[in-house]
């Protein structure tokens, strides 16, 4: 037979009596695991067990697939025995042992001790009223020939741990919360993480009834670190959604995936180009939001044809004939000589150096009105 420790590269082989030596320092953060094989087949481990500092002598009833087809085939029995005990360890008399399908059946005595022969064909029942009934193979008496194996009977939907009920246990918020829950506190170990080690590292829990999770350990191993740290992650998640069987709340196993991938960088995004849009603006086109430009608009006037119309007064433009106008005295604010009219290119002001010997020349204005209301001067 040959044995490898989980992370470790060195092999052990089995002796002639088929036993296996080696030694192995212990470490309390992690759990370690032995795998044993068939010579000739080293992927599929055909028992895993737990490295512990109190257990240093370990015994293995191990048969390959052509030992196990050839005992089937001869219907050979073996015999066994057990204790039936309570979950307190009392032993239970009377509970009824039998070999399905053989007819072979006996009852446990005072202190639960029981003797059978069994075979690899049938499974052996164990049935105690008001508890649920267990079924066990062979080869878990055979790997305990010294000493009768415990067998331990619990109470219908009390303490017994299910692993198939009506409604599985469920993470808050379903897998998809499990996956986030572990990208953000699943603690990537730096030396595997330097190495680039990646893997599934699967782990096995209890949701008890009331959710929390009790007993994780390791059904696949990648290393100690990775282990230890798929544990760690494990031990702390929240509470769970607990099973249901019957429509009653149950402890049921479960197991789940911790995956270790090392993320790669993502490339930087690139920012977009924008295009700048330039435009010549002449130099005598009026702004856009000026307000000349607006008050241009409103006239009906380009920006430009105030410069092409001087306002141009000629002495006989202001002429009236008397019959044209009609005027209300109260009507009229009478102006003087200091009017001036104004335009962007002319301005009118009366004359200040007029010669004191000449008549004065009254605006036009001002003398049709001094006639209109016979004012002399």
């Amino acid at each position: 037979m040959i044995l490898k420790i989980n992370g470790r590269s060195d092999t052990y082989l089995s002796n002639d009596q088929g036993v296996i030596t080696f030694r192995y320092e212990i470490d309390e953060k992690y759990n370690r695991f032995a795998n044993i094989y068939f010579p000739g087949n080293e992927t599929n481990a055909v028992a895993t067990i737990l490295l512990k500092e109190t257990e240093t002598n370990k015994t293995l009833y191990l048969d390959s697939a052509d030992d196990i087809a050839s005992f089937k085939q001869s219907n050979k029995t073996f015999a066994i025995e057990g204790y039936v005990k309570d979950s307190s360890l009392k032993p239970i008399q009377g509970a009824v042992v039998s070999i399905q399908g053989t007819g072979r059946r006996v009852l446990s005595d005072e202190i639960g001790l029981f003797h059978i022969d069994a075979d690899y064909n049938h499974p052996i029942t164990i049935r105690v009223e008001g508890m649920e009934n267990r079924s066990l193979d062979i080869n878990t008496f055979l790997e305990h020939p010294d000493e009768p194996y415990t067998i331990v009977m619990y109470r219908k939907n009390s303490t017994r741990i299910y692993s198939v009920v009506e409604q599985m246990p469920e993470y808050p918020g379903g897998m998809k919360a499990f996956l986030n829950y572990l990208k953000h506190h699943l603690v990537y170990p730096p030396q595997a993480k330097k190495e680039k080690l990646e893997g599934v590292v699967a782990v096995q829990f209890v949701v008890e009834k009331d959710g929390t999770i009790t007993n994780p350990t390791v059904v696949r191993s990648l290393r100690a670190d990775m282990d230890s740290a798929a544990l760690t992650a494990i031990r702390q998640m929240p509470n769970w959604i607990p099973a249901r069987e019957s429509g009653m709340r149950v402890r049921c196993k479960y197991s789940v995936p911790v995956q270790f991938k090392i993320e790669k960088p993502k490339p930087a995004p690139q920012k977009p180009v924008t295009p700048v849009k330039t435009s010549a603006t002449p130099k005598d086109t009026i702004p856009t939001d000026s307000l000349a430009n607006d008050s241009l608009k409103l006239l009906g006037l380009s920006g430009d044809s105030i410069k092409q119309m001087p306002v141009q007064l000629k002495r006989d433009s202001l002429l009236l004939k008397g019959d044209s106008l009609s005027f209300q005295t109260d009507s009229l604010t009478i102006l003087n000589d200091s009017t001036i009219l104004k335009n962007d290119s002319t301005a009118l002001k009366p004359a200040t150096d007029t010669p004191a010997d000449k008549p004065k020349k009254r605006n036009i204005f001002v003398r049709f009105f001094r006639w209109l209301f016979g004012i002399k001067d």
